[in-house]
């Protein structure tokens, strides 16, 4: 697995489309916070229902301020897998390592790994902006309330990444596996409003993005069945975990059995 962790990083930092979203997101991240917090201001002026900047930056709720603000970016670093992904048809590298002397199951499990590399260090880098907002805006210092939003997040990133790598590997072209992708999501928004809300709360991409919620979401639930007059369906956390494991396993095992049974 060294050897193949070291293939693979020999490639990435080659790739400047790597090294540039990578930036991208380090820089913009703290910076789309900064931006969702005067959205949240904004809306306070005509009801006051979303919590304060001090409240935001501060323990507990940093924590589900930085993964919701984060989660946009998720979408954002599925065009790096794309990239990544069908950069390796473009090149025939994948089809190099199997000439070379690796498996085609150790070539496939390097991809894996990439993704699982950058999902993790994405995570981390989240969790580390929420502990510095944390520990430099809180008064009391309460680390672990809400800290599992950290790891809601690291499964949202591989969630969004699975769909991504497994449009690459059926359609091998970069922009129009980013048309669909982005196609798909926005797809899925607009039959949202010609569906039941039973059928809809089970599509993937709602459960994806309902792994981290916009802070405070119960209040705003709470107005939203006010104004409607009726319920609306909300499954618990482990619900909408359970349907996003199985969405991102069925994902990822297409990719890997398209990758297995086809030509690298």
């Amino acid at each position: 697995m060294r050897q193949l962790i070291s293939i693979e990083w020999i490639k990435l930092k080659k790739l400047s489309a790597f090294t540039w979203i990578i930036l991208l997101y380090m820089i913009l991240l703290p910076l789309w916070m900064w931006v969702m917090n005067l959205w949240f201001g904004s809306i306070n002026q005509q009801i006051a229902i979303m919590p304060d900047t001090k409240t935001l930056w501060s323990f507990p709720t940093v924590w589900r301020f930085v993964t919701y603000s984060g989660s946009y970016f998720n979408l954002f670093l599925s065009v790096l897998i794309v990239v990544l992904t069908t950069n390796e048809f473009s090149s025939r590298t994948m089809r190099q390592h199997v000439i070379d002397g690796l498996t085609k199951r150790q070539v496939i499990l390097s991809k894996f790994l990439v993704i699982l590399g950058i999902s993790i260090f994405v995570t981390f880098y989240a969790f580390l902006i929420g502990l510095i907002f944390g520990l430099t805006q809180s008064a009391k210092i309460d680390l672990y309330s809400n800290i599992h939003y950290v790891g809601l997040f690291f499964v949202q990133s591989l969630c969004y990444f699975s769909f991504a790598f497994l449009l690459s590997i059926l359609i091998k072209r970069s922009a129009l596996s980013l048309i669909i992708f982005y196609g798909v999501i926005i797809l899925e928004f607009i039959v949202s409003f010609f569906i039941p809300q039973i059928v809809y709360a089970f599509f993937p991409f709602k459960n994806f993005a309902k792994l981290t919620p916009i802070p405070f979401l119960e209040q705003l639930v709470v107005g939203m069945e006010a104004d409607m007059g009726e319920k609306i369906i909300q499954f618990d956390t482990w619900q909408v975990v359970s349907i996003s494991l199985f969405f991102m396993m069925l994902f990822y095992s297409i990719s890997y059995w398209r990758l297995k049974k086809g030509d690298l």
